[in-house]
């Protein structure tokens, strides 16, 4: 389908941010956007800076997966921050808030699955890659977003009822410059909030508290389990199948659809 191109007076016009999205370098295609943000932040890229694509030919996600990125569609970006190390610890709980925030403000009934994936009922709308680097200079997160707006992930054989869109959910197309913006402004509220308030947050979005899960390891076998709780700091409490409880930190979960109930 035909899309307009990026209007950046438009995305302007909606930024409220003080810093984030301020700065902006754009590209009709790419690698990634997190190769071309990680040479602007190696060159002093300010903090706040974003890196838009409109076309990702080797886009990624966590585990070197790869991510779908169809032209002119849906929004590929990336953004160099350089918080304080206190606030740079919190980011995995605030990006995601912050996205789920923003596509709940066009909308769409969008949740987190744990730990950083945005999803609309069953299916993902939005995956994170959030690179982090400490060095004498300070704190460096490369925060690489990819949001389904208003492509249609049913075109493609393999993403077909594992993804869905923003214009999928509400039977319109979205203003891929407003939701950026709302996306931007967010970011810059969510990591402002006090750690209680962020954590807060982050359980109310959550689409996995109190589902049945199964927890895939960094290295190990994938196992079941239901999820209990959000800590404070983001990590996952589960009580595994034969009842013992455990927080996981570095790990993806699947989720397991609901049992329908009998007639």
């Amino acid at each position: 389908m035909d899309q307009p191109p990026f209007s950046f007076a438009a995305f302007q016009q909606e930024l409220t941010s003080v810093s984030i999205g301020r700065t902006m370098l754009y590209r009709a295609v790419t690698e990634t956007t997190m190769t071309l943000a990680r040479r602007e932040a190696d060159e002093g890229a300010p903090h706040g800076t974003l890196v838009l694509a409109e076309e990702q030919t080797l886009g990624r996600g966590r585990r070197g997966r790869s991510f779908d990125s169809p032209a002119a569609q849906n929004l590929y970006f990336t953004l160099v921050l350089r918080y304080p190390v206190e606030v740079h610890r919190q980011l995995p709980v605030a990006l995601p808030v912050a996205v789920a925030t923003a596509l709940v403000e066009e909308g769409v009934d969008a949740r987190i699955k744990w730990p950083n994936d945005v999803w609309a009922g069953d299916l993902k709308l939005c995956g994170m890659l959030i690179d982090a680097e400490l060095s004498a200079a300070g704190c460096v997160a490369l925060a690489g977003i990819g949001i389904n707006v208003n492509g249609d992930p049913a075109l493609n054989p393999e993403l077909v009822g594992i993804a869905t869109s923003a214009r999928r959910e509400l039977g319109h197309a979205v203003l891929r410059e407003r939701l950026l913006a709302r996306v931007c402004n967010e970011i810059e509220a969510s990591t402002a909030l006090e750690a209680l308030d962020l954590a807060t947050a982050y359980r109310r979005l959550s689409m996995v508290l109190g589902r049945e899960v199964t927890v895939h390891p960094a290295s190990g076998v994938p196992y079941a389990a239901q999820a209990l709780a959000i800590e404070d700091d983001g990590a996952l409490r589960i009580r595994r199948a034969d009842g013992h409880e455990e927080t996981v930190v570095a790990a993806d979960v699947s989720v397991r659809p609901r049992q329908s109930a009998l007639p």
